[in-house]
């Protein structure tokens, strides 16, 4: 078999080294083709911008909760960011600012416009998570500057997109929450009022009665300087034998609508603080830099590439008609 091989490779050295002025010159040839070629290729250059997602919940303005803002997000959070950036919203915001259509050459009036227009996009516009959860924003383009301008208002529209999805979620429980604002409110004024009034007859709370008898027999011993004092008191053990139970009731519901009305308004500061938020919803690692250098075509590759498929190519080709020599030459 080593034998073998050795023959079958002399015969192909001994073969390549008869086709030499073939393979020089097809080798040759497709050196000078592949340059002329990507000399002819429009250079792209890339802008590059760097964010971090931040925590879902990073909104938050209650009083007694850590601000989030700062912090990173996670995988679930780098996901929902990349979500936006592919978003139609940006798509079509830097359609209308850059004239997209007319700038990656695709006529509106073809019946695939819009087909051609989505693949040029992604072609040129591309987002990639890392490892590290940051999400790199890329932007090839024939105008380097045009490449960083739009890169960098990539992130800024994020910005402008988050926040307007966050108002329109938070519009729903706005008007919730300040229709039941507006509702305890009600309801907690006319438990006071009821308590006033129940008050106002003599009524007293439960931490009041304990000493009532021994005011009103203090007074009756006072003789008649106490008397107007010992009626006032008489009055109130009367209206508090009756309206007792009535009396704390609504004090239990006024002081349990107390703690609902407290709680509430943080959720109502809450949502009306998400319904006109406008913050930053990205960590901007860094914003793209005009590039100097082009991307693409890597010229050098495409030489390599082309000159060596040339080589490989004309040798199978040479081989082939060979074998149909010998093939012509037996019948």
């Amino acid at each position: 078999m080593s034998q073998n091989q050795n023959y079958n490779s002399s015969e192909l050295i001994s073969f390549l080294w008869q086709k030499r002025k073939h393979l020089i010159i097809i080798t040759a040839l497709a050196f000078v083709i592949s340059i002329g070629v990507s000399l002819y290729m429009t250079p792209y250059y890339m802008a590059r911008a760097i964010v971090f997602p931040t925590k879902s919940n990073s909104v938050d303005f209650s009083s007694n909760s850590r601000n989030s803002v700062v912090e990173f997000g996670d995988e679930a959070d780098a996901e929902r960011l990349l979500q936006v950036l592919v978003s139609p919203e940006i798509r079509d915001s830097l359609t209308l600012k850059y004239d997209l259509y007319t700038h990656y050459e695709v006529d509106t009036a073809e019946a695939h416009a819009k087909f051609e227009f989505q693949k040029k996009y992604e072609q040129n516009i591309h987002f990639d998570r890392t490892r590290y959860n940051s999400i790199n924003i890329d932007v090839l383009d024939t105008e380097p500057k045009k490449a960083m301008l739009i890169a960098n208002d990539i992130v800024r529209l994020v910005d402008t997109v988050m926040n307007r999805m966050i108002r329109e979620r938070a519009q729903g429980p706005k008007f919730a929450v300040e229709y039941e604002v507006d509702l305890i409110r009600r309801e907690m004024g006319d438990y006071s009022e009821k308590l006033k009034s129940l008050g106002d007859s003599g009524v007293v709370s439960v931490d009041e009665r304990g000493n009532m008898y021994a005011d009103y027999m203090e007074a009756l011993k006072s003789g008649s300087s106490g008397k107007e004092l010992a009626e006032e008191i008489k009055r109130k053990i009367n209206a508090t034998q009756k309206y007792a139970s009535e009396y704390d009731t609504y004090t239990n519901l006024v002081n349990g609508f107390s703690v609902r009305y407290t709680n509430i308004l943080d959720v109502n500061d809450q949502v009306h603080q998400y319904a006109k938020t406008e913050i930053q919803q990205t960590i901007r690692h860094s914003l793209a830099e005009e590039p100097d250098k082009k991307a693409k075509p890597k010229r050098a590759i495409i030489v390599l590439l082309a000159t060596f498929s040339a080589f490989i190519m004309a040798i199978f080709i040479l081989l082939g008609i060979e074998k149909v020599k010998e093939l012509r030459a037996i019948n």
